[in-house]
């Protein structure tokens, strides 16, 4: 160890005068400085500890008898670490040092400490020892950089908010003009029909793509539809059949004839899928087997004794199992909570099984763990179904979702289309207007109010942009109603409908399309509207 000369200590620095007053505090009045909580260690210039006190035995794991009469570098502190020796240089230098260190346990365990060294001199002013305070601020630390990822996690939502609703209007004529060429080509031949298929497909595979942002974004609830989990497993399976390793064999064992049907947002549900499967290939680098299973099960009032946040009912219970390392049992109550992760730094978040909770807890269900090391991990997810017995049978929820007995041609009524993209108003006009409807347009909040005062009594729905510029929204809708009470409006936007309720309370909103959607889409809720 490098030393000094004594004229380069500053004067005034330590706390006690005299060395060996310092020994006689830690001698006689031991008991004290065991009682706080830092780490209190004194030890010679030469390295060689000589006073380790309880907080220091928790903290490090050394106990004060095998600790005191080593030198320090051979267990705490590297001789080659920089910062040691930064520290070490300014404390002979100055008297004293401040900062932080990162240390191991004796368990192998990295802490972050921060600690406080003071030098003490003798009365020839000739350094003797140094006196360590450490204090434990890992999990400051740890909460320090869990608030600045969830801060980056909220600008990347807002960000991916900003460029889905932007990709939704670029999609939004796209979508529409695949489904209205083949009505004004009616003699395509067989090369231009498949290009116009894989426009087609595309442009869907966009528009579900935007809807996986919007649900990042939002973070939280989605909107619940009603679904068959049979179709989402059987693509889930498909991704990673398509994706994963060839050594994972991939399989999905459906166990019922009919699954029953969920209420959830399918979107939200891929997420948690691929998420699990994502960590079941991670698990098994050498190649292992995955298995997706699903069946229907009643969860009896006896079985929510044993589980907290279980209900009694109808439950789609979906299985995702590996083959793979396997979790430690102390590591597997720690799973769930937010930035605990047992992968390597950068190759996970930490948040992946946070959001899958969140999701399934949003679905009113719970999830089951069970892993054992070397032998694999199963999740199973409950989520609540609704059985064709208790008033939905498969019979009314495609007469639900079947909007075919809609007449989908309209009778010359007038609509006024209201958005800011010059795209979106003629292929919006185009359509529509291919199906018997009239149309006028304006591109802003204004011009919009000045035509609908001009054809208010013979304009029969506005389809309205709900985030154009140039004006508020729930202004311009109020205006309208202003105009004539009994305005009907359908709004458009990438928000969910949720998002526009939470903002604008108005009986003139009919309906809500999500853009990009569908001319299925726009000329059904057209004529649910009208009529």
């Amino acid at each position: 160890m490098e030393i000094r000369s004594p004229s380069a200590v500053v004067s005034g620095a330590p706390v006690f005068s005299r060395v060996e007053e310092l020994y006689e505090l830690c001698g006689e009045r031991s008991l004290l400085l065991d009682l706080v909580t830092d780490a209190i260690v004194l030890w010679s210039i030469d390295g060689q500890v000589k006073y380790w006190n309880r907080s220091a035995e928790r903290m490090y794991g050394w106990l004060a008898a095998s600790a005191i009469g080593k030198q320090i570098v051979e267990f705490l502190y590297h001789l080659e670490d920089p910062h040691y020796q930064a520290a070490i240089a300014q404390t002979l230098e100055c008297g004293e040092w401040n900062g932080e260190l990162q240390l191991l346990t004796r368990e192998g365990k990295s802490i972050a400490v921060a600690s406080h060294w003071y030098l003490f001199a003798a009365d020839n002013g000739t350094p003797q020892s140094i006196l360590t305070i450490d204090s434990d601020i890992t999990q400051h630390k740890l909460l320090e950089r869990q608030f600045l990822h969830a801060q980056r996690l909220e600008n990347l939502g807002a960000l991916a908010s900003g460029i889905a609703h932007d990709l939704n209007n670029i999609l939004t004529p796209i979508v529409a003009i695949t489904e209205l060429l083949p009505l004004k080509l009616k003699n395509l031949d067989e090369r231009t029909q498949k290009l116009l298929n894989t426009l087609s497909e595309n442009s869907k595979r966009g528009r579900e793509l935007v809807a996986q942002i919007l649900s990042f974004a939002r973070g939280g609830d989605g909107e619940h539809t009603l679904l068959q989990p049979r179709h989402l497993l059987a693509e889930v399976m498909q991704i990673a059949r398509q994706t994963f390793p060839r050594s994972i064999e991939v399989s999905l064992h459906i166990e019922n004839t009919h699954l029953w049907t969920l209420s959830a947002d399918a979107n939200q549900l891929h997420q948690v899928l691929i998420n699990l499967c994502i960590n079941a290939r991670d698990a098994m680098p050498t190649g292992g087997e995955l298995t997706l299973r699903a069946e229907n099960i009643i969860i009896s009032s006896e079985y929510t004794k044993l589980h907290p946040h279980a209900h009694s009912g109808a439950y789609v219970a979906i299985t995702v199992a590996d083959t793979g390392i396997g979790i430690e049992p102390e590591s597997i109550d720690l799973i769930f909570e937010p930035f605990f992760t047992t992968k390597e730094i950068g190759k996970g978040t930490g948040l992946g099984l946070s959001i899958v909770r969140t999701i399934v807890k949003n679905h009113h269900g719970f999830i089951d763990v069970s892993s054992q090391v070397d032998r694999g991990t199963q999740f199973r997810l409950y989520l609540p179904a609704t059985p064709p017995s208790e008033g939905f049978p498969h019979a009314q929820i495609a007469a639900k979702c079947d909007l075919s007995h809609i007449p989908l041609a309209g009778k010359n009524e007038l609509i006024l289309i209201v958005d800011d993209e010059p795209s979106i108003r003629e292929i919006l006009s185009t359509t529509i207007e291919s199906y018997q409807y009239r149309t006028i347009s304006a591109s802003n909040s204004q011009q919009a109010i000045d035509l609908y005062t001009q054809h208010h009594g013979e304009i029969r729905a506005i389809l309205l942009d709900y985030m154009m510029p140039g004006g508020n929204p729930s202004d311009t809708i109020a205006r309208f109603h202003s105009i004539d009470p009994n305005v009907r409006a359908i709004v458009m936007s990438g928000l969910s409908a949720g998002e526009i309720e939470a903002h604008t309370q108005s009986e003139t909103i009919k309906a809500f399309l999500a853009k990009p959607f569908s001319t299925q889409d726009l000329l059904h809720t057209l004529r649910t509207v009208l009529n």
